[in-house]
């Protein structure tokens, strides 16, 4: 071990602090180089633009005008890749699923030198454009997209369906698409002589121009639009012409379809799908009393029964509180095609009306006056019931039978002959089973079938009498005659037992 006074202590402890300095003033020179070259490194010159959470936070761009939103919800993310795309292609719709301090670079898809960088660091997403060719990345980009979206629309208007012109203040082209080209000459120097409101871009002038038969060419119908600007005029053209043509032929059909309406006796209304009234034709005001102002206001559906029911010209309903329930429900039966009532209203008249869907929600209610035809069938039906009133207070046993064989009707006598119940046996019968009937009340297996196939060969030409039933037993008169188209009557009297049988056949 050393021994050291005092005083070398004292030098070496200068020594020391000499050294210390000389070390910080060699730290002090080469360090801010070092640290400088370090940021060098790290520094790379472009646009710079800071997301977190898919919002833009920050960016060094002297001008940024992303896209509008497409939705309330886009995100600002979402615009910047659109923003982008045209250029260096889909951009990572989630921008959280890159791995951090990994970057991610895209490069511009025509040759040139641009990059866009993506790099993920502690939950933020740091995107940087770099392009060698101007200092301002994002205004050469924010340039490159307007002329994108300029180019996109030219060609979507040069392959337009619809003739675009623009004319300059001479009424010269000074640009036109293919579907102004492609139009006949004549045609396209009449659509250019549609004039405009100068100076006025808001209402452009629009109008549907016809152009006549030329050189053997069919008539053509344009709907054209003008819009003039200082110095420019903007004309769009689309030929009209079929959908011109429909409206022609609809507007005739439907004229057609009034005119038969109107000379119908069978009221007619129509509703549309939102319930409102939209034809109706006279007749329809004959029949319920309604005033053609008050159809002619296009009532509502409601409004339209209520009138009825006030006029009494509908039954009136049970119970008013489910009155519009009803209707409702006759609606929807009409809409089904399956509404059909007969109306007895208290003026004696009777109405059929019928409910029956039409296109796209329609419904079409008729009213016919059946009061005539009411009539006339329980003036039948007295008749008929008269007739049979008759007939069964006849002493014979009287049967019809039609031209081929089937029992028309008979009277309660001849049920009672036979020992059968018309109302229940006779329902369905033939000349068979009438003859067998017959048969087994009065046997004669001579007879019977001799009738029968008189009736079945339309051979009875005259009355065919006779006595039928068992010699010493009650029996019958028999009397068989022709009516006429192959119709028959078989009428049966009770007598009392005689002997003998004889046939006779009455001569015209």
């Amino acid at each position: 071990m050393f021994d050291l006074s005092p005083l070398d202590v004292a030098g070496l402890a200068g020594l020391a602090a000499g050294l210390s300095v000389l070390v910080l003033w060699l730290l002090a020179q080469t360090l801010p180089k070092e640290r400088a070259g370090f940021a060098a490194s790290y520094r790379q010159p472009g646009t710079t633009f800071l997301f977190c959470d898919e919002a833009l936070v920050d960016h060094d761009a002297a001008t940024l005008d992303l896209p509008a939103s497409r939705a309330p919800d886009e995100s600002d993310w979402s615009r910047f890749c659109r923003w982008m795309a045209f250029r260096f292609g889909a951009l990572p719709p989630d921008p959280s699923g890159l791995l951090d301090g990994d970057p991610l670079s895209f490069h511009e898809n025509v040759p040139g030198e641009a990059r866009l960088t993506l790099l993920r660091s502690c939950g933020t997403l740091r995107v940087t454009l770099q392009d060698g060719v101007v200092p301002d990345c994002a205004a050469r980009h924010g340039a490159q997209y307007i002329h994108n979206e300029l180019q996109a629309r030219s060609t979507a208007l040069q392959h337009a369906p619809v003739a675009v012109w623009s004319l300059d203040a001479q009424r010269q082209t000074i640009w036109e698409n293919e579907a102004a080209c492609a139009l006949p000459p004549a045609h396209a120097a009449a659509l250019q002589n549609v004039d405009g409101q100068p100076g006025n871009t808001d209402r452009p002038v629009a109008t549907r121009l016809s152009v006549p038969k030329q050189g053997g060419m069919a008539e053509r119908w344009y709907d054209v639009h003008v819009t003039e600007t200082e110095g420019e005029t903007l004309l769009f053209a689309q030929d009209v012409t079929g959908l011109v043509r429909a409206e022609t032929s609809q507007r005739d059909f439907v004229q057609t379809l009034s005119r038969t309406f109107a000379d119908l006796t069978t009221g007619l209304v129509v509703f549309d799908r939102a319930e409102t009234l939209a034809v109706f034709n006279p007749a329809l005001a004959d029949l319920t009393g309604l005033p053609p102002a008050f159809l002619s206001a296009r009532p509502g559906l409601f409004a339209f029964f209520d009138a009825l029911r006030d006029r009494m010209v509908m039954p009136e309903p049970k119970n008013y509180a489910t009155w519009r329930g009803q209707i409702l429900d006759m609606v929807k039966s009409a809409t089904g095609g399956l509404y059909h009532e007969v109306w007895s209203l208290p003026a004696g008249q009777t109405y059929r009306v019928t409910g029956r869907p039409h296109p796209d929600g329609a419904v079409a209610f008729l009213f016919e006056d059946i009061s005539g035809e009411v009539s006339a069938t329980r003036r039948h039906r007295i008749q008929m019931g008269l007739r049979q009133a008759v007939l069964d207070r006849l002493d014979e046993g009287i049967a019809v039978l039609s031209q081929n064989g089937r029992l028309l009707f008979c009277n309660s006598g001849f049920g009672r002959m036979l020992g059968i119940d018309p109302d229940t046996s006779f329902a369905g019968m033939g000349l068979h089973d009438v003859i067998a009937a017959c048969n087994a009340r009065y046997p004669d297996p001579a007879l019977w079938p001799e009738i029968t196939e008189k009736i079945e060969t339309r051979a009875l030409h005259a009355t065919l009498r006779d006595r039928v039933g068992p010699r010493g037993q009650d029996g019958a008169d028999l009397r068989v005659v022709p009516l006429g188209r192959g119709q028959s009557m078989i009428c049966l009297r009770s007598v009392d037992p005689v002997r003998g049988d004889k046939v006779g056949q009455d001569a015209h």
